[in-house]
């Protein structure tokens, strides 16, 4: 009788917890420790992992984007002659010599400047831009000899030879 008065042993009442209970939890804190790493995943070209470029690699890297863009114009260029229109330079630069240089900015924004130079590296692509800018604005400027002359005058020392080479 006295059996019948004494609570029975079970999952609720032992001091173990139920096998169910046990493996929930570690799923729970393996969900919590994954959904705090999570944010450090990604396709962040930006991360903290990413290796910054030497100034070897950024110069051949950015020669490279320079020397392809000034490929994709050059025949348009010489197509203008010697003695080109208004209308004539206004649509090259329209059409080809804007959105070309406006490529190899970005192309050069898009890789990481090497430790240490990248105020030299953001000027220098801020004074290409208001450059292009100028020209974009008023195309007769590239008849009248105006172009790159000020990023270049930057750029060339810096090792950036194959942008605005004829500048």
């Amino acid at each position: 009788m006295l059996d019948r008065l004494r609570p029975k042993r079970t999952l609720l009442n032992t001091d173990a917890p139920p096998p169910g209970k046990l493996s929930g939890v570690i799923a729970v804190a393996a969900m919590l420790v994954f959904a705090l790493a999570a944010p450090g995943c990604g396709s962040s070209s930006k991360s903290p992992t990413t290796a910054t470029l030497s100034k070897s690699q950024f110069l051949a890297r950015g020669n490279a984007i320079c020397a392809q863009g000034n490929q994709r114009f050059g025949p348009a260029d010489k197509a203008l002659g010697n003695q080109p229109t208004t209308a004539q330079i206004t649509a090259f630069v329209t059409s080809t010599l804007a959105p070309d240089i406006q490529s190899q900015i970005d192309g050069l924004r898009a890789l990481d400047a090497p430790a240490g130079d990248q105020a030299t590296v953001s000027n220098m692509l801020g004074v290409a831009q208001t450059d292009l800018d100028k020209i974009k604005t008023n195309p007769a400027l590239l008849a009248g000899g105006a172009g790159f002359a000020e990023f270049a005058h930057l750029a060339h020392p810096y090792g950036l030879t194959a942008c605005a080479a004829s500048s």
